[in-house]
């Protein structure tokens, strides 16, 4: 805004960028008891990728949990999880979900015996005697021919069974499962977080551009009026050829024109996003910020569409060309942001 004597405010100054930790990974629970991820609530900005791997030996198996994050507008999770772990699907979508609010999420885990040899694939002869009698019955019952293939009994889920151990009904190897996971989410979180703390060096980065671009802007407009009148005065001179004017009438269409050029409301708009963009990078709140981050982008882009659309200055609109294509790099590197 203005100041009382009609002057623009100096641009403000951007402050130093405070580092942001990383947060350390947590230590495992002593005794190889089940721990539990504490509450997501560190004013940390992550990245939507992000890798994380463990892998626990405990009570007589190795379990290997990788979990592989990916740019996604919700988060999305892909579960590829043993037989024994079937019925752990749910605990296992609540555990990663309280850690990723956004993003695709691909999780692969593994369950391999240590103490019983190599596991080895076994045949279920149970079931198979099930589906030969069945496909007796179709043959004597309802006269159908034909024999079950061997490929086609292979293709049979549960047909074969590797010998791993048994999780649901093991406390100390369930610890395990557990342990690998709460790992595995530590390290996915220490990515993002160090992947979030590059992108918010970028955004701000290209945040003190906007900043230089905008009080360029605010500059050259707070001349725009007594440059309009000169021109005006000049044409009126060029065309009246010599006749006398009135100078009352010259200075009210000088203030016309004037209006009609005037970003004033542009700018201080834009100045209240950039501000709010400003807030959300330096001093996060531990909530998701890109889809926050996404709006006030767009919001700062229709502001500098309609302050190139109302200048007839030449430098202006060099300098909002300018600030478009800083804010498309801006808008690039907020959807890589939860």
């Amino acid at each position: 805004m203005r100041g009382p004597a009609g002057e623009d405010p100096p641009p403000r100054e951007c402050a130093t960028l405070p580092p942001l930790p990383i947060p350390a990974r947590p230590a495992p629970p002593p005794g190889g008891g089940v721990s539990q991820p504490p509450a997501d609530t560190r004013p940390m900005i992550r990245s939507m990728t992000g890798f994380g791997q463990a892998t626990v030996e405990l009570a007589g198996v190795r379990v290997t949990v990788e979990l592989r994050s990916v740019n996604h507008r919700f988060a999305d999770l892909r579960l590829r999880l043993p037989s024994e772990l079937a019925g752990r699907e749910v605990d296992v979508r609540k555990k990663i979900l309280a850690r990723v609010r956004r993003g695709r999420v691909e999780v692969g885990v593994s369950v391999v015996a240590t103490d019983g040899g190599e596991p080895r694939p076994q045949l279920d002869r149970a079931l198979l005697e099930e589906v030969l009698a069945a496909s007796k019955v179709l043959n004597e019952e309802f006269g159908l021919e034909g024999r079950p293939e061997i490929h086609s009994l292979l293709a049979i889920p549960g047909m074969f069974k590797m010998n791993a151990p048994e999780v649901r009904n093991d406390e100390e190897r369930r610890a395990a499962v557990e342990n690998a996971f709460d790992e595995a989410l530590a390290g996915l979180d220490r990515e993002r977080c160090r992947e979030g703390l590059h992108l918010r060096e970028e955004l701000l980065s290209r945040h003190e551009k906007i900043s230089a671009l905008t009080a360029e802007i605010r500059e050259r407009a707070a001349g725009m009026p007594d440059c309009l009148r000169d021109r005006l005065l000049e044409r009126l001179q060029a065309l009246g050829g010599g006749v006398e004017l009135d100078p009352a009438r010259v200075a009210q269409e000088a203030a016309i024109l004037a209006d009609r050029c005037d970003v004033t409301e542009e700018l201080v708009r834009l100045d209240g996003h950039r501000s709010q963009v400003e807030a959300l990078l330096r001093t996060p709140d531990g909530e998701p910020v890109g889809k926050r981050l996404e709006f006030l982008g767009q919001e700062m882009n229709r502001e500098t569409n309609t302050i190139n659309s109302k200048s007839s200055d030449l430098e202006i609109s060099r300098c909002a060309l300018a600030l478009k294509a800083e804010l498309e790099k801006v808008r690039e590197q907020i959807q890589n942001l939860e």
